[in-house]
């Protein structure tokens, strides 16, 4: 079979399979939620708390949900009867459960004195939405109470709702909003970068059509596997996704752009031009695409659940980019032959007297001086790195909403005019074999009032179980609920609130904390060990895989070791920018994580394209010319396509969430230093100050 069918055939595959799944397969979109107990797995103690609850108090299990009113010169007790008369009128009894209400249709006002700030600006009611909803369905929820307590609130009072089910459901507006505009921008910022650098339309248009091939399948396999409830889908997993998918299809379009064109002035034709350039581009591709499928296999390792199912959409991602890397791409190369390369076509047997560029110019001073660039570099990133030690991290999603969120507004109002702790209180379950005594009771619950951290431990609704061998409490924490020092205190309540009982004579009586903070306690202990494991997990595999590349021992020694340091520059200066110019103290416990996986499976592209070229002219030249010819050969393609790369991540900037901003900036941040520090001038600086032990143990 020629090459030309062959080429062809392989397009003509890519449509049918894009074709077949998009009439048969959902698209993955359809089937973004939230995870179950909170992403939490179900022996966190938290999570067995909730479950004791419910076996307990059935009827008191749920999701708070707080309206609020807020009027800046004073509410009026007709303004506040008006408010709960329109809550009173909302639908209990939904098709997801029942809404818990407090009697307040016909309650005396004097009586709602504790749902109002000492002020009088601001008052809230207390509602509890039926167990187990998440995602769409806690939006669609929400959304339909809003619209109906809205028509009837007047205009110059501010409504908001909050709490931890307002903050979830706020979450999965901002994403649904966000998609298109996410998708529309990767593809805008990747038109116009390629169109400047290149100055080529059909070249601008390849990787392109390529990427939208490639994410139309990934989006129905990915619905299609989620449909059957194999995993779950996220709609954070998916935004980063379709960046990323982009952006290495460009990257892989730009390394065969880069040979093609060399290959095109030693050939005639143009699918022998593409077969030679194949020859020498699909081991980087190979290797490039096998490090990110292993970069994000490692979080199907994870215990927490975000963190695992962003696993088995961005393997399949990564699976399709490399696939597509060697086939589809080169086959829309060789189709368009010459013409890709409009209006400077290059010519068979053109005149191939090389041009000193400036990745040339580099590449002589780094290798005639290595040691001028490396011991500085070092010393940089070294710097930079410590500043790692100063990170802080917030567990407080709110801290990632637009301050005119509906929740966060809500949030910051009932802060400034109740405890902070009454926004996400938790409560406290003592269970006991046998009857409880009263007196017992209150004497533990005083000894808990006097707890460092708890600003109160109150009986609210059912105190004790209707066989009173169980007992629950609402405990509000001093200070911020989603703080360390809450989740501190939820650590020392768990560890001496059994001796405590046990003083009180509950002997044999068991002691649980539940709720939000309780869930993020259990959450910060499930994110050191999981981060630390990725991080192991990825630095092992990858440098294997590096071994593999460059058959070496060595070299994926210094490799891996600059691309970690790297990383951990990055990040603080990121955390120094951070501080300086947005006046944040503390970031999402998130981003180290996510920021890892994706630098440092990035960051090793580069790496691995620069090593194989100079691995290539090896076989002609000498040691110091080999590195000289490698870096300038792939100088322009890398910065061009970490130019890209970075402007892509930065996409994440216009996304409403803070987190995926502040993610955006770090990721650009990366590529950048990877791109035009790390890659052109600290590899090459290490490769010529350890000479022929570089590849060691193969002979130079």
């Amino acid at each position: 079979m020629n090459r030309k069918r062959i080429y062809w055939l392989s397009i003509i595959g890519w449509l049918v399979v894009t074709i077949v799944l998009s009439m048969v397969a959902p698209g993955a979109k359809q089937f973004a939620e939230g995870n179950k107990n909170a992403g939490l797995p179900d022996d966190a103690m938290s999570i067995i708390a909730d479950q004791q609850i419910e076996k307990y108090f059935p009827a008191d299990g749920g999701m708070p949900l707080f309206p609020v009113i807020h009027k800046s010169d004073g509410l009026t007790e007709d303004e506040i009867r008006t408010f709960t008369e329109a809550l009173a009128t909302i639908e209990t009894d939904t098709k997801y459960g029942t809404v818990v209400m407090p009697p307040i249709k016909d309650i005396d006002i004097n009586h709602l004195a504790a749902f109002l700030g000492e002020d009088e600006k601001t008052f809230f009611v207390p509602l509890t939405l039926p167990e187990g909803l998440e995602g769409k369905e806690l939006h669609e929820l929400i959304d339909g109470m809003k619209k109906e307590v809205s028509e009837q609130v007047a205009s110059d009072i501010e409504l908001s709702w909050t709490g931890p089910a307002a903050i979830a459901a706020d979450a999965v507006e901002l994403f649904s909003r966000a998609d298109l505009v996410l998708l529309f921008s990767t593809i805008g910022i990747i038109l116009v970068l390629l169109l400047v650098i290149y100055r080529s339309p059909l070249l601008t248009l390849i990787p392109l059509v390529a990427a939208v091939i490639v994410y139309a399948v990934v989006d129905r396999v990915i619905g299609l596997f989620a449909s059957t409830g194999l995993f779950t889908v996220e709609s954070q997993a998916l935004s980063i996704m379709t960046i990323l998918l982009f952006a290495v299809v460009t990257d892989y379009s730009l390394l065969i752009f880069s040979r093609y064109r060399e290959e095109l002035k030693r050939h005639t034709s143009a699918h022998e031009a593409m077969r030679e350039t194949m020859k020498h581009v699909k081991e980087p591709i190979f290797f490039s695409g096998s490090t990110i499928v292993l970069g994000v296999a490692t979080l199907f390792f994870m215990v927490y659940a975000p963190y695992r199912n962003f696993a088995p959409a961005f393997v399949i991602a990564a699976a399709a980019m490399l696939v597509g890397g060697l086939t589809l791409l080169p086959a829309l190369f060789a189709v368009i032959g010459r013409k890709a390369f409009w209006p400077v076509i290059p010519k068979y047997g053109e005149e191939t007297k090389e041009k000193t560029t400036i990745w040339g110019k580099v590449a002589r001073v780094v290798t005639k001086h290595p040691k001028r660039f490396m011991i500085p570099i070092l010393l940089l990133l070294g710097v930079s790195a410590w500043n790692v030690t100063n990170m802080q991290q917030s567990y407080d999603l709110i801290d990632s909403f637009p301050e005119d969120l509906s929740s966060r507004i809500g949030y910051e109002r009932m802060a400034d005019s109740f405890s902070p702790g009454s926004l996400a209180p938790g409560t406290l379950l003592i269970t006991s074999e046998k009857e409880l005594d009263k007196e017992a009771l209150d004497a533990v619950v005083e000894k808990f009032n006097g707890f460092e951290g708890v600003e109160e431990v109150s009986a609210v609704g059912n105190l004790l179980s209707e066989d009173g061998k169980n007992a629950k409490f609402s405990l509000t924490f001093d200070g911020n609920p989603y703080g360390e020092t809450a989740f501190d205190t939820v650590l020392k309540l768990r560890d001496n609130g059994v001796k405590l009982l046990k003083e009180q004579g509950l002997e044999g009586a068991e002691l649980y904390i539940a709720g939000e903070t309780a869930k993020n306690t259990d959450l910060r202990d499930i994110d050191k060990r999981d981060t630390t494991l990725v991080m192991i997990l990825m630095t092992v595999l990858i440098t294997i895989m590096l071994g593999f590349q460059t058959r070496s021992i060595i070299a994926p020694i210094y490799m891996m070791g600059t691309i970690l340091l790297s990383y951990a520059a990055t990040f603080g200066i990121s955390l120094l920018l951070f501080d300086l110019f947005l006046g944040l103290e503390a970031i999402s416990y998130r981003i180290p994580l996510y920021s890892f996986v994706f630098l440092i499976a990035l960051g090793v592209d580069y790496s691995i394209m620069l090593m194989a070229r100079i691995r290539e002219e090896l076989k002609n030249y000498a040691f110091e010319e080999a590195v000289q010819r490698g870096l300038e050969k792939t100088g322009g393609v890398i910065s061009s396509a970490g130019l890209i790369l970075a402007a892509t991540f930065l996409v994440l900037a216009t996304m409403p969430l803070y987190e995926l901003k502040l993610f955006g900036i770090i990721m650009a941040l990366g590529i950048l230093i990877d791109t035009f520090i790390v890659r052109p001038l600290l590899i090459p600086a290490i490769l010529m100050k350890l000479g022929k032990w570089s590849f060691w143990p193969k002979k130079m």
